[in-house]
C-alpha cells in the first residue's frame, strides 16, 4: 500500500486546529489537578478561602474576584478580591492569614498574600498558584536534613521554665511606630505573627525595629499545650496553621502563616517571602490558633507552633516551601545568669546568618533582665563560648563592664564578635553549640589610672623595670599596682622609650595606630585569634614604645627587621604590607573597669 501524503489545505487546517488542541490539553491538565489559571479569572467570580480561625479546625470565608493587578511586579500577576465571612467583616485582613487558599469552582487560584495600608475593608491580593509552583517546585534545594520523628521532642510550656532585602511591611504596623507618610496607601505582604514566648516586654519592644524591617508582627504568646488526650500526629493541609520554629526550649520564637498547596510531601504557604532567603533551613511546625485578636491598628492570630513535622527548604518571592519528614539543624544554646539569683536557660535557635546573633541578644537580654534591675549601676562579667565545628577547643570571648542605663550594651559588645565569626568571608562555619555567663553586680566596679611611677629613669637593654601605677577606684582610696617590665636586650642606647599605663579603649587605640596591618584578618584563624584577644576592660596594660620598627604582612606581625629587609619590604610593589611598631606589653587583671591612661618618659643608657 502507497504511503498516504498530505496536501496543503490539509496541512493549513491541521496547524489552525493544533493551538486550540494544546489550550485545551493545558486546561484538562489544570482542571484535573483542580487548579485554575489567572487567564480563566473575570471579575465578580465567587469562590470561598480556607484559614483557621480558632484552634486547628479548618473554617471558609467568602471571596469575590475584584480584577486581575497585571504584572504588578516584574513578570508577577496579583488576583484582586475581596473577603467576607466568620470574624472577617469587623478584623479585616488579619495577620497569620498568609497562604490562606483560594478557591473558584472548586479549583485553587492561588494564596491570600497582600493587603493595602489602613483598609476598611478586608480587601486582598492573591498570589497565582501557578506562580508559586513554578518558583518554589522546580528549584534545586540545598542539602537536605536528616529524616525526622515527628515526635521526637515537644515544645516545653512556660512553667518549664546587625538583611536579605525585602519590601518593608510598613503599612501594617501601628502608626506610633513607622516614620511613614499616613496619607500614603502601600500594597504589602500581610504581616506575619512571630509568636514569643518567656521573651521579657522590654527586650521585645527594643527588638521591634528589626522584627518590623522583617515583616514579622511580633506577639507575646505561650509555648503551645496539647488540649487533645491523644494528639498524634499533625498534618499540614491546605488552610492549616503553619510554623517556622526560629527558637526552642525555656525560649521560644515561631512565624505563624497558612498552609497553601501540598503536593506529596511537598508544602507551599504563606504567599510572599518571610526573608526572601532562596534557599532556606528552618524547622516547620503545625500550630495550633487560640483566636483572632481584632485591632484597629493590625489584627492578628493568636498561635503557637504544636509539634515540628518537616523543614522549611525554600524561601522565595512567591512563598515559602516545605517538605515532611525531614529535620533542619538547630544551634544548643545554654545561658547561666548569676545575680540577685541564679537562672540557667536551655534552647536552641535557627542557624541563620541574619537572625541567629539577633536571637542570641534577645535570649541573653531577657534572661538578665527576668531577675536583675532594668536601671541602676551594675558591674556586669559576660562570657560568651562558641563551640565550632572542627575546632577542638571554644572561641571563648569575655569581657566586663560597668553600666548606669538599661541599654545592657556589654551584652551587645559580645554578641557582635559572634556575628563576625557566622558571617565571615573566609569560610562556612558551623556551630555546635553557645554558652553564655553572666554576672551581675549591682555595684559600680570602676577605677581611675591617676598616676604612674618608675623606679629608675635611666636603664640598660636588658634591666627590669618596676613601674607602680596609682588607681583610683570611685569612692575608695588609691592603691597601687606593681607592673615589673623587662628592657629587651636589643634596646638603642641613646633611645628614649615611653611607658605608658592606659585603659582597654586607649590601648586598642595604640593597638590600630602602630600596626593596624595586625588587625585586618586575611584567614579565619587570624580572625579567630583577633577576636579572642580583644582588649578587657579590667585589664591594667602597661606599654613600653620601641625604637625599633617593623612591618605586618597579610595580618602577621615582623618585629625588628634588619635594616636591608625593611628597606626592601617597604618599597614592596605589592600590596598587604603595614608599618609595624615594636613594643613591650604587659596586661594585669584587676577587679575593676578601668578607664584613663598616663605616659612617662625613660632614657637607655
Amino acid at each position: 500500500m502507497e504511503p498516504k501524503t498530505f496536501t496543503l489545505p490539509y496541512l493549513f487546517m491541521l496547524l489552525s486546529i493544533f493551538p486550540a488542541f494544546i489550550s485545551q490539553s493545558n486546561r484538562s491538565l489544570l482542571a484535573a489537578e483542580n487548579i485554575m489559571d489567572v487567564d480563566e479569572i473575570v471579575p465578580g467570580m465567587k469562590g470561598y478561602g480556607k484559614t483557621v480561625f480558632t484552634g486547628d479546625r479548618i473554617e471558609i470565608f467568602n471571596v469575590e474576584v475584584l480584577g486581575i493587578i497585571r504584572n504588578w511586579e516584574a513578570k508577577s500577576n496579583m488576583i484582586l478580591i475581596k473577603m467576607s465571612g466568620g470574624p472577617l467583616e469587623k478584623s479585616g485582613i488579619i495577620a497569620g492569614m498568609s497562604g490562606s487558599p483560594v478557591y473558584i469552582s472548586n479549583r485553587l487560584i492561588g494564596a491570600v498574600a497582600y493587603g493595602w495600608s489602613f483598609a476598611k475593608e478586608a480587601i486582598a491580593g492573591v498570589t497565582p498558584i501557578l506562580e508559586m509552583k513554578r518558583t518554589l517546585l522546580n528549584i534545586p534545594t540545598q542539602e537536605k536534613g536528616n529524616s525526622l520523628s515527628v515526635t521526637d521532642w515537644e515544645l516545653p510550656s512556660i512553667s518549664q521554665d546587625d538583611l536579605s532585602k525585602r519590601p518593608t511591611a510598613t503599612s501594617m504596623i501601628p502608626q506610633e511606630v513607622t516614620n511613614h507618610d499616613s496619607s500614603k496607601i502601600a500594597l504589602t505582604p500581610i504581616l506575619s505573627p512571630l509568636v514569643i514566648s518567656g521573651v521579657d516586654s522590654e527586650v521585645l519592644h527594643r527588638m521591634q525595629p528589626l522584627f518590623h524591617a522583617c515583616g514579622l508582627y511580633p506577639v507575646q504568646g505561650g509555648s503551645y499545650v496539647s488540649y487533645t488526650e491523644t494528639p498524634g500526629k499533625a498534618k499540614l493541609v491546605p488552610g492549616a496553621s503553619v510554623a517556622a520554629i526560629l527558637v526552642r526550649g525555656d525560649l521560644s520564637a515561631a512565624v505563624v502563616g497558612t498552609v497553601t498547596y501540598v503536593e506529596g510531601n511537598t508544602v507551599l504557604a504563606f504567599g510572599h517571602p518571610f526573608l526572601q532567603t532562596g534557599n532556606a533551613d528552618l524547622p516547620m511546625a503545625s500550630a495550633y490558633v487560640y483566636t483572632v485578636l481584632c485591632s484597629q491598628s493590625n489584627s492578628v492570630k493568636m498561635a503557637s507552633p504544636v509539634e515540628v513535622i518537616g523543614r522549611i527548604c525554600q524561601d522565595r518571592k512567591s512563598g515559602i516551601a516545605g517538605v515532611l519528614g525531614e529535620s533542619s539543624p538547630m544551634i544548643p544554646c545554654h545561658i547561666k545568669v548569676e545575680g540577685s539569683q541564679k537562672l540557667t536557660y536551655d534552647f536552641e535557635v535557627a542557624d541563620n546568618k541574619l537572625l541567629t546573633p539577633s536571637l542570641i541578644l534577645m535570649a541573653a537580654q531577657s534572661a538578665a533582665l527576668s531577675t536583675e534591675r532594668k536601671v541602676g549601676e551594675k558591674s556586669v562579667n559576660v562570657k560568651l563560648s562558641v563551640h565550632i565545628e572542627g575546632y577542638e577547643r571554644p572561641v571563648v570571648i569575655e569581657n566586663v563592664f560597668y553600666e548606669l542605663d538599661q541599654s545592657w550594651f556589654s551584652l551587645n559588645h559580645i554578641v557582635q564578635p559572634f556575628a563576625m565569626i557566622i558571617n565571615n568571608q573566609f569560610q562556612e562555619v558551623r556551630i555546635n553549640r553557645i554558652d553564655l555567663h553572666i554576672k551581675i553586680l549591682d555595684t559600680r566596679k570602676t577605677a581611675y589610672i591617676e598616676s604612674i611611677r618608675v623606679d629608675k629613669k635611666h636603664v640598660k637593654p636588658g634591666d627590669t623595670l618596676q613601674v607602680d601605677v596609682s588607681l583610683k577606684p570611685f569612692t575608695g582610696e588609691s592603691f597601687s599596682q606593681t607592673v615589673m617590665m623587662r628592657i629587651p636586650e636589643d634596646a638603642l642606647p641613646g633611645s628614649t622609650l615611653n611607658v605608658t599605663a592606659c585603659d582597654a579603649i586607649y590601648g586598642q587605640a595604640l593597638n590600630l595606630g602602630r600596626s593596624a596591618g595586625k588587625y585586618l584578618p586575611t584567614n579565619f584563624d587570624q580572625l579567630i585569634r583577633y577576636i579572642e584577644n580583644m582588649e578587657r576592660n579590667n585589664n591594667l596594660m602597661v606599654r613600653i614604645l620601641l625604637a625599633k620598627k617593623g612591618i605586618t604582612y597579610k595580618g602577621e606581625g615582623f618585629p625588628s627587621l634588619p635594616a636591608s629587609m625593611l628597606s626592601i619590604m617597604s618599597f614592596s610593589n605589592q600590596s598587604g604590607i603595614g608599618p609595624l611598631v615594636d613594643e613591650v606589653v604587659s596586661r594585669v587583671p584587676t577587679k575593676y573597669v578601668l578607664n584613663g591612661n598616663q605616659t612617662i618618659p625613660i632614657l637607655v643608657k
